[in-house]
């Protein structure tokens, strides 16, 4: 997905889990490892990387500190979301028009909106390209596998991200009435990262994806034990309809 595309899609799920729409714009973090070349794609998309990323996201983009979190403004993290202060802004004002919400041009400072939001971008690079979400425990990476033997991966990779197509498909999927429903963010969250590890090729063993989840609720201030509910449907139905509506999108193409 591109970054408008990233954004309008991280605000439908906060939308339908109650969250604050503000936080919108943590979904472009992991794009910090662009440099150097050889983190890109690697470590800000690692789930065991995400509470340094966001602690220095909300202190950087909203000017509030997390609670109890420790900045470090030498950290690589505090520095290339420094760096890229500027260009996420530049980037939210190109999603606006698709968004419809000023809100999203004043970054939230509420942590699991926040949390939600920086998640949802690698699960949704699912469709891109092989995520690797479980460094350093695991190197398997997590993808939509099935989906790009069916539609032929090279051919989705050449014609996806023209222009028109990505515009109709980012257009019909924030549209849809999938988004119609009530979720609670942290089984969300929870459920999203079962289905990172469900996507995973060999598949990972649920120790790691249980450790993941326990210690990413635990940073957003959730120690309940969750059971996955309706929340994991979701997840389930939404990957089937981002599949659909691409399919569509690239016929009509």
């Amino acid at each position: 997905m591109d970054h408008s595309t990233h954004v309008s899609m991280a605000y439908k799920l906060l939308e339908s889990s109650e969250c604050d729409k503000a936080a919108s714009i943590y979904s472009l973090l992991p794009a910090i490892d662009r440099e150097p070349a050889h983190f890109h794609r690697v470590h800000a998309h690692i789930i065991s990387n995400f509470p340094k990323i966001l602690s220095s996201s909300i202190y950087i983009l909203a000017d509030t500190e997390v609670k109890e979190s420790v900045i470090d403004g030498n950290s690589y993290e505090y520095q290339r979301i420094k760096e890229d202060k500027e260009y996420f802004e530049d980037l939210m004002k190109k999603a606006l028009p698709v968004v419809g919400d000023n809100a999203i041009l004043q970054p939230s400072s509420d942590l699991v909106s926040a949390g939600l939001a920086l998640l949802s971008h690698i699960y949704f690079d699912t469709f891109n390209n092989p995520v690797q979400a479980f460094l350093p425990e695991s190197p398997y990476a997590s993808g939509q596998w099935n989906f790009w033997a069916n539609i032929g991966y090279l051919n989705f990779r050449e014609k996806f991200y023209s222009k028109n197509v990505i515009q109709d498909f980012r257009e019909r999927l924030f549209n849809d009435r999938i988004w119609n429903t009530k979720l609670d963010p942290f089984i969300l969250i929870k459920c999203i990262i079962i289905r990172m590890g469900d996507l995973s090729r060999p598949g990972i063993e649920y120790e790691i994806i249980d450790n993941r989840i326990r210690n990413f609720l635990r940073f957003l201030d959730c120690n309940e034990y969750l059971r996955p509910g309706k929340e994991l449907q979701f997840c389930k139905k939404l990957e089937q309809k981002i599949e659909q509506l691409i399919a569509e999108c690239l016929k009509n193409s």
